[in-house]
């Protein structure tokens, strides 16, 4: 079960904060919910790239899980 829902469809959240709120959500084992959707391409093609880079710096790693 996800522990982090990034809110990414939300016209109402710009994509500065969908990605500050999603990064301050995560904690160690997080399971991040990010849409592939047309309601949230404009936060999640921001967001997305910016939260995995922030993350991978710190040396953390990505599964997909199917």
């Amino acid at each position: 079960m996800w522990d982090v829902l990034t809110s990414d469809y939300s016209q109402a959240l710009t994509p500065q904060k969908c990605l500050s709120g999603s990064i301050r959500a995560t904690r160690p084992g997080s399971i991040v919910v990010f849409h592939d959707s047309l309601k949230a391409e404009r936060n999640m093609s921001y967001s997305l790239p910016r939260y995995l880079d922030h993350f991978s710096n710190l040396g953390y790693s990505f599964k997909a899980i199917h």
